[in-house]
C-alpha cells in the first residue's frame, strides 16, 4: 500500500495532466474562441484588410513585367497595419541567337541581386538550337528589380508575375506556435515542482513529448513559410534560335501577301488531292471497264443467238 501523502500527491498530478491538456486543446481553437487579445486582434486586422489582395493573382503580359506594388519583406501593408504575408513568383521566356555564356550571365545576375540557383537545366548541343532553364530565388525586396535585368538577357517572348496570399496560414500557425511554447513550459514547470511517482514523471514526459512534437512540426511548416514569403520564385527560361526575327505586326501588304499565298496553299492542296484520288481510282476503272465489256459481249452474243433461232421457228 502506498502512504497516504503519495497517493494524494499522485492523484493531484494526474488530476492535473488532463487540465493542462485540456489547457492547450482549447488555446489551439485560437480562431474559434481566441484566449488572448494578441490573437484576437491579428485574426480582427486579417479579417478587415482589403479583399483584393487575399486572392491570388497572376498578371501575365508580353515585354514586361507590371509593377506588383510590393513592399520590403515580402508583405503588403493593410489599412489596419497588419503585414500581408504575400508569395511571389514569376515566369520569364526569352530568346537569344547563341545561348554560349548566357548561363554564366544569368548566374551572375542571381549573386548579385542576393539570390541563389534552386534547379538548371540545359538540353541540345553547340550547333543546334538548345535551350536552358532556371529556378531561381530572390529576395522579395529585389524581386522587380532582378525581373526587368532578367528580361534584358535576350529577346523578350513572354512574361508573367503571380502572387498568393499565405496570410491567413501564417498567422494561424503563429498562433499555435505560441500556445504550444506555453503548454511546454507549464509541462515543465509541472515537471519540475511535483516529480511525483516515477510513472507520474513518465505520464508527464510522454505529454511533454507529444506537444514538443507538435511544436516542432508547426515550427517547420513556419520555417516553410517564412522561406516562401522572404524569397521570391523566378522561373527562366531561355531558347537558342538561329537568325531569330522578332514578331511584327503585318503590314496591309503583308495581309494581302499572305492572303494569296494562302489560296494558292489551298489550291495546290486541292490538286493534289484530286489527282491522288484520280490515281487511286484508276484500277477500279480498269477492272470494271474490262467487266463491262465482257458483259456487253455476252450479251450481244446471246441477243444474236436468240434472233437467229426465233428466225429458224418462223
Amino acid at each position: 500500500m502506498y502512504p497516504i501523502g503519495d497517493l494524494l500527491d499522485r492523484r493531484f498530478v494526474l488530476l492535473l495532466l488532463p487540465l493542462v491538456a485540456l489547457a492547450g486543446c482549447s488555446q489551439q481553437m485560437v480562431d474559434v474562441e481566441p484566449p488572448t487579445r494578441e490573437a484576437l486582434a491579428s485574426k480582427e486586422a486579417y479579417q478587415a484588410a482589403p479583399q483584393s489582395a487575399a486572392a491570388p493573382r497572376d498578371e501575365s503580359q508580353t515585354g514586361g513585367i507590371p509593377g506588383d506594388g510590393m513592399t520590403g519583406g515580402g508583405a503588403a501593408s493593410t489599412a489596419t497595419g497588419l503585414a500581408r504575408k504575400i508569395i511571389y513568383s514569376a515566369n520569364i521566356e526569352l530568346v537569344v541567337e547563341n545561348l554560349t555564356g548566357v548561363p554564366q550571365r544569368v548566374i551572375d545576375l542571381v549573386k548579385q541581386h542576393d539570390g541563389y540557383v534552386a534547379d538548371s537545366r540545359q538540353s541540345g548541343e553547340t550547333g543546334a538550337n538548345r535551350q536552358a532553364f532556371w529556378k531561381v530565388r530572390i529576395p522579395v525586396a529585389r524581386f522587380e528589380e532582378f525581373c526587368n535585368a532578367a528580361k534584358g538577357m535576350g529577346e523578350l517572348v513572354s512574361a508573367g508575375v503571380s502572387s498568393q496570399d499565405a496570410s491567413e496560414e501564417y498567422y494561424d500557425v503563429e498562433a499555435r506556435i505560441r500556445n504550444k511554447t506555453k503548454e511546454e513550459a507549464r509541462l515543465l514547470t509541472l515537471l519540475e515542482e511535483r516529480p511525483g511517482k516515477l510513472e507520474d514523471v513518465i505520464a508527464i514526459e510522454r505529454e511533454l513529448s507529444r506537444v514538443r512534437e507538435e511544436l516542432e512540426r508547426m515550427q517547420g511548416r513556419m520555417r516553410v513559410l517564412t522561406d516562401l514569403v522572404s524569397l521570391t520564385t523566378v522561373s527562366i527560361t531561355i531558347q537558342e534560335i538561329r537568325d531569330y526575327q522578332p514578331p511584327q505586326a503585318p503590314t496591309f501588304a503583308t495581309r494581302i501577301r499572305r492572303a494569296l499565298e494562302g489560296s494558292l496553299a489551298l489550291l495546290k492542296s486541292t490538286a493534289e488531292g484530286g489527282l491522288i484520288a484520280l490515281v487511286a481510282v484508276l484500277p477500279w476503272i480498269a477492272v470494271t471497264s474490262v467487266g463491262s465489256a465482257a458483259l456487253y459481249t455476252a450479251l450481244r452474243l446471246a441477243l444474236r443467238a436468240f434472233r437467229r433461232r426465233r428466225a429458224l421457228t418462223a
